[in-house]
């Protein structure tokens, strides 16, 4: 991994065989990181997508162990119990031009990742709801949050 910092916003660039997830969370620790968007492009070796089940209130997790073009890669980094906690969406290209998408549980970098962070002032961090069964954005106890 290298990177560069540019006042508040850093480019991140991930090498080959790499974990995004792992590799990202790690960066944002060392960082002390409390809030970022994240967008990134590049390809993976492989990549494990979620999706949310709302009614059993649990992710249901499938492998794609297959070369993919990062079409879309977009979220953010909050703290979750002090630590930082990737919520990413991605949409990943297969060589037939057809796509898949969902959560980004974690993906292996193959052959280039590059991240784009910008990093807010502010920490954000993630509560518990148990309406929805999901570690939420916790924003009431913000300043300048809005009911």
């Amino acid at each position: 991994m290298e990177y560069q910092e540019f006042g508040g916003r850093f480019v991140v660039r991930l090498e080959s065989g790499e974990p995004v997830i792992e590799t990202l969370t790690k960066f944002l620790a060392d960082q002390q990181v409390g809030f970022a968007n994240v967008s990134a492009a590049g390809a993976v070796k492989a990549v494990r997508l979620g999706y949310w089940n709302a009614q059993s209130k649990q992710y249901q997790y499938k492998d794609f162990d297959e070369q993919l073009e990062t079409v879309s890669f977009q979220g953010n980094s909050s703290l979750k119990e002090g630590k930082p906690f990737l919520h990413i969406h991605g949409v990943f290209g297969r060589s037939d031009y057809s796509v898949v998408g969902g959560h980004v549980k974690e993906a292996w970098t193959h052959p280039t990742f590059e991240i784009w962070l910008r990093v807010e002032d502010m920490p954000v961090r993630r509560a518990h709801d148990d309406a929805t069964g999901l570690d939420l954005l916790d924003l009431a106890g913000m300043a300048g949050a809005r009911p």
